[in-house]
């Protein structure tokens, strides 16, 4: 996973002593129609799967790694898509912060309509710093 250049500035920031960032009220799990990257989001439309919300463990040492505490589910509402990826912000709306992304191992397709779903189990999403 890496983290977007809005959250790399607000980490330099911090060790330079510079600024120091708000820390998020919390921090939300959307999925990515593309693969994400540095400069895009490829975000769902929120009429096709709203983000959830995401609580995480703190970092593990010396792996430099966290994991989430709560099962999610997001499930698909009216359009079909194929899901390659994910990003998480720092809001549910519109206008948020992106702070980190990645990729799902597999892809996921969805049928408009059908109530499909992704779930990810306690412990099965997991941060790590490179």
């Amino acid at each position: 996973m890496a983290l977007t250049t809005y959250l790399e500035k607000a980490v330099l920031d911090w060790i330079g002593g510079a600024a120091t960032p708000t820390r998020p009220a919390g921090v939300w799990l959307g999925m990515a129609t593309g693969t994400p990257n540095a400069d895009g989001a490829s975000e769902l439309a929120t009429n096709t799967m709203s983000r959830v919300t995401c609580t995480f463990a703190a970092a593990n040492s010396p792996q430099g790694s966290m994991t989430n505490l709560n099962a999610m589910t997001l499930m698909a509402n009216s359009s079909a898509a194929t899901v390659f990826g994910f990003n998480i912000w720092d809001a549910a709306t519109v206008g948020a912060n992106r702070l980190a992304y990645g990729t799902l191992t597999a892809t996921v397709s969805f049928r408009a309509g059908s109530g499909d779903q992704i779930a990810f189990a306690v412990g099965t999403l997991k941060v790590t710093l490179t």
